[in-house]
């Protein structure tokens, strides 16, 4: 699953990801994404979530994902400087590794998310 609120990133990377053989949902609302993984809980293997978007953040978007399945695999990418620990008292469990700075090589963001997936 992928929700970046921005068309343009969104149509991006899904062509990559998709000439790299993984199947993607894209979303470009917060709240349409939440309502899909509800209704298509442990489908997917990875979830990379936009921090910021209108009505439902990504940290936000996180929680509520975390609620419903707290196995799931999330990474978020930001187009800031925003890094983990500016938010390790509210995500302790995460370390640097999911959280992809924008813009990123092709390559890199593929060889990311592969280590992503295989993480227990």
């Amino acid at each position: 699953m992928l929700v970046d609120d921005e068309p343009d990133v969104i149509l991006t990377i899904k062509i990559v990801l998709e000439e790299n053989g993984f199947q993607v949902d894209s979303f470009t609302d917060s709240l349409l994404a939440l309502e899909d993984f509800r209704e298509e809980t442990g489908m997917y293997d990875l979830i990379i979530l936009d921090i910021k978007m209108p009505n439902m953040n990504g940290f936000e978007l996180y929680r509520q994902i975390k609620k419903i399945d707290n196995k799931a695999k999330v990474c978020f990418l930001t187009g800031s400087e925003l890094y983990q620990g500016e938010y390790a008292d509210i995500f302790n469990t995460l370390d640097g590794r999911y959280f992809i700075q924008k813009p990123i090589e092709n390559e890199e963001l593929i060889a990311r998310l592969n280590k992503i997936i295989r993480i227990d």
